[in-house]
């Protein structure tokens, strides 16, 4: 682990502070970590070019305006806005002459930033900037991953990778796009639903009946809970049924035979295949090794 702290002047284009990190073997295999922090302010406009680099970077503008072109595609930025990029791709960054901003910002990488960006990208509709509600919240992580890049242990970097996750999180929640009017009446339709099913598992024919009861086809519903959920109604209601049938052989003592019956499952082979696949096991094994009142 190793960390360089600069504060510098360059050439009378930029002051700024920057911190450059080296990552340790187990931040680099298991963490989000950081490989450079800082912040700066522009004092005439140049341009910053970059690209093919193994990192993301997350810069928000905390004063003034500039200019960013990702993959081609130029975005106008003022105070406030902010930018998730995949430093793979080339990008070009400037101040505006007229109104110097001041940035901050981190370069980052670990096991899951590429899919965190990946996410984030999809969620803000294939765009690598955003304007979130405030910065607050991301000026605190940069203010505080400044602070930690001053250690050169362990904690540090666990505590770094923390800040970072809270970062990108920042930045997915503040892309996440509240639902229309239409959308939330959908959400509580699926919520229903979801309680409906909580409480009536065993009922035969149950997709049938909610069908009749939303006055929908199964195909619709299914898209529904998926599009919400992200599980098909018809596998949340298998699912439901699968937990009830391993709670009750860990916590009662009732023969397997009523368990199937109990359960909602009521087919004995696919309650056979549920736990081949599901727990690797049968659910004669399932209760030898999680049941507490055999041991």
């Amino acid at each position: 682990m190793n960390t360089v702290q600069s504060l510098f002047t360059q050439k009378g284009i930029t002051d700024s502070i920057r911190m450059l990190h080296t990552p340790g073997d187990f931040a680099r295999k298991n963490l989000l970590y950081v490989q450079e922090v800082g912040k700066l302010k522009s004092l005439k406009p140049h341009q910053s070019r970059r690209e093919n680099l193994d990192s993301f970077l997350f810069l928000g503008v905390q004063e003034g305006e500039g200019s960013i072109e990702i993959k081609g595609r130029v975005h106008r930025l003022r105070k406030g806005d902010c930018a998730l990029i995949n430093c793979a791709d080339p990008y070009v960054h400037e101040s505006s002459e007229e109104k110097p901003w001041r940035l901050m910002w981190v370069h980052f990488n670990g096991i899951t930033a590429k899919a965190y960006h990946e996410l984030f990208y999809e969620k803000n509709e294939n765009c690598n900037v955003f304007r979130p509600e405030n910065l607050r919240t991301a000026e605190q992580c940069i203010d505080r991953l400044m602070e930690y890049q001053k250690g050169k242990d362990l904690e540090s970097e666990l505590e770094s990778g923390s800040i970072l996750v809270n970062l990108v999180n920042f930045c997915l929640g503040s892309v996440m796009r509240k639902e229309s009017p239409e959308q939330e009446k959908e959400v509580k339709c699926c919520s229903r639903i979801r309680e409906y099913v909580n409480e009536n598992y065993r009922e035969q024919g149950l997709m049938s009946l909610l069908c009749e009861k939303y006055g929908r086809e199964e195909e619709e519903l299914n898209a529904l809970f998926l599009s919400v959920y992200g599980i098909e109604l018809a596998d949340y209601i298998l699912n439901r049924r699968f937990t009830v049938a391993k709670e009750l052989l860990r916590f009662t003592i009732r023969p397997i035979k009523e368990i199937v019956e109990e359960s909602g499952i009521g087919n004995a082979d696919l309650f056979r295949r549920l736990f081949k696949e599901g727990e690797g096991m049968s659910a004669e094994e399932y209760r030898m090794k999680w049941a507490q009142w055999i041991k």
